[in-house]
């Protein structure tokens, strides 16, 4: 029988023993972070799938970068949101799990007061973009969370749709 795969390829459970190599060495660097939040931002709505997710992902860190650092958010690269966004259930429930890391030495005492409120500030543009969703946002317990967070990271499926802050920023 012919080997369709051909030499050197990687078969399916190449792949699969890869992917969850990639996603060990994720995990890993995700340590390097002092995360203070982990997200949760939910559709609540079957029809969208990941390319709206990822909009809708992208207008609410705009939205809530501006709130918190002001009308200028985006020449000030330094002062934005650290995080990084994983995605579940794109086809029955889409959602973002996003753990976040807030700037620990911020000066201005205002930006430190808007900081405080990441989460009304995010709860309140998240439902402004997706009205029937759902926000919630807690504070990071414990490294777990980013087992969590990555558990579908090692699907083929999944592994290159996790979307990083720096995707977004115009540098």
């Amino acid at each position: 029988m012919k080997d369709w795969a051909g030499k050197g390829a990687i078969g399916r459970g190449g792949r699969c023993a890869l992917h969850q190599r990639m996603r060990q060495e994720l995990r890993t660097k995700l340590l390097d972070y002092d995360f203070t939040h982990f997200i949760t931002l939910a559709s609540n709505h079957q029809p969208l799938g990941y390319l709206r997710m990822r909009a809708l992902l992208k207008e609410w860190d705009a939205r809530v970068n501006r709130e918190i650092n002001g009308p200028k958010w985006g020449k000030r690269p330094d002062e934005r949101l650290v995080w990084f966004a994983f995605p579940e259930k794109m086809d029955v429930n889409p959602h973002w799990h996003m753990i976040m890391q807030v700037d620990p030495d911020i000066e201005s005492s205002t930006r430190a007061e808007r900081t405080e409120r990441l989460f009304e500030i995010g709860h309140m543009h998240w439902l402004s973009l997706v009205r029937q969703g759902s926000f919630d946002c807690q504070g990071v317990e414990s490294a777990g969370v980013i087992q969590y967070i990555t558990k579908m990271s090692a699907e083929e499926t999944h592994f290159n749709k996790f979307v990083v802050f720096r995707e977004f920023m115009n540098i």
